[in-house]
């Protein structure tokens, strides 16, 4: 008979990132490893984000850009599913009090954008009733960078594998971003 044994960290002393994170445990018992791939895409993204969050040789909100790219073709594959995934997740950071949001809340605008510009259905507007005024200034940034769509995501992707991460990008992050990269990976809205 075999003994148990944990499975060992990769540090013992840290269990996590240390920080909080959209990463909802209940969420991920619900809806699976779809959820939990887009929750730790979005995280992952961030903490790249967060390496440098004043690089000028980014643009402004290139991190909600990528998420939402990436969001995108996690939609088109989930169905009509994604809707109230979205939805689950977005409600408790909308509901949060104002201050610094938890890694991956960046994933809150890119819905909003992926909204605004109609590429996810209107019915996921009703998420953000309670927002005073829209994020003018990054909705226009991120319409240039849809203009180029494709080629923009490739840059990024490549900058985030290139990010010095500790612990490192999670294994479905890294797979995701190559793909952007190689073209496997791209919206078909």
């Amino acid at each position: 008979m075999k003994r148990r044994t944990s499975l060992p960290l990769a540090n013992p002393n840290q269990s996590g990132l240390g920080l909080p994170t959209i990463m909802d445990r209940d969420l991920a018992a619900a809806h699976g490893s779809r959820y939990v791939f887009l929750a730790a895409f979005a995280i992952d993204i961030d903490r790249v984000y967060w390496l440098d969050p004043e690089d000028t040789r980014l643009p402004f909100g290139w991190e909600v850009f990528l998420t939402e790219y990436y969001l995108l073709t996690w939609a088109n594959a989930q169905g009509e599913r994604s809707h109230e995934v979205l939805d689950a997740i977005c409600t408790p950071l909308l509901e949060e009090t104002p201050g610094e949001p938890p890694l991956g809340g960046q994933l809150v605008f890119a819905v909003y954008d992926a909204v605004a510009r109609g590429v996810l259905p209107e019915q996921l507007r009703t998420l953000f009733t309670s927002w005073r005024h829209a994020p003018r200034e990054l909705l226009q940034t991120l319409h240039a960078l849809h203009e180029t769509a494709a080629a923009t995501a490739k840059q990024l992707a490549e900058h985030c594998l290139a990010a010095d991460l500790q612990p490192p990008l999670a294994a479905p992050t890294r797979q995701s971003l190559e793909q952007i990269v190689s073209g496997e990976l791209r919206p078909s809205a």
